[in-house]
């Protein structure tokens, strides 16, 4: 099929069916969406449009992209305030590229808009440090709404556990955090165990969720998640 049939076909569509496809092409491959974009004039048109790459779906790109493609894809997602490309963006500056102020800025903007990992991190990150920005940490991290199910906190923290880990062990980690100094003992369990480094399996790699997820008030179990955090940091930190 010629490049101008193509166009034609393409010029035929409505602009949303059109940006439909376009989507779903990114999130599948950069490769295929590149190729794509280049098929014709109509095509490399509608792919102007923010709102299809704020929307891709960033789960087949590698956490840190190697090919031109998936970079290019990678800074169009952030550009058009995707929340993962914003996530993934602010982990790389926070603890890999050392501009932890605008990784920071991401982190939050992608906390903003829902984003559940996002959430989790911004979160731990601020209870890092103390004061106010605990509180305002403990706040934020609240929106997750795990009270109400201890089966949907143990899926949710293993999750974020999970790609912690995966981001982390896919980057040089330069910078690490302070654990937070907690304040007072608020209940009896004491969930500082150390992640299991030396399990290469999922469940080591979840940091024994099972065992340490919803037998303590938040303050204690989210001052000992951020204790895990800082742990699993050091793990991957170059020296």
């Amino acid at each position: 099929m010629t490049n101008k049939i193509v166009n034609d076909i393409a010029r035929l569509l409505p602009e949303d069916m059109l940006s439909e496809i376009l989507k779903h092409a990114a999130s599948n491959s950069a490769a295929d969406f590149v190729n794509a974009r280049l098929s014709c004039k109509a095509v490399r048109a509608a792919s102007n449009y923010d709102q299809i790459f704020e929307n891709v779906s960033m789960e087949k790109l590698n956490f840190v992209p190697w090919r031109k493609s998936e970079k290019v894809l990678q800074k169009r997602c952030e550009a058009a305030q995707n929340a993962e490309a914003l996530y993934r963006k602010g982990m790389m500056d926070c603890f890999s590229l050392r501009e932890f102020e605008f990784g920071l800025h991401c982190l939050k903007k992608a906390a903003e808009k829902g984003h559940v990992e996002a959430i989790y991190t911004y979160g731990i990150i601020l209870i890092c440090f103390g004061g106010e920005l605990r509180e305002q940490g403990l706040r934020i991290i609240s929106s997750l709404d795990l009270t109400n199910s201890s089966k949907r906190r143990t899926r949710i923290v293993t999750s974020c556990r999970l790609k912690t880990e995966n981001l982390l062990s896919n980057m040089w980690v330069y910078a690490a955090l302070t654990e937070p100094t907690r304040i007072s003992r608020r209940c009896d369990s004491d969930i500082r165990e150390k992640p299991n480094s030396s399990s290469t399996s999922s469940e080591g790699q979840a940091w024994e969720a099972s065992k340490n997820v919803g037998y303590c008030c938040d303050p204690c179990f989210w001052d000992g998640e951020a204790t895990l955090f800082c742990s699993l940091l050091r793990k991957y930190l170059i020296n």
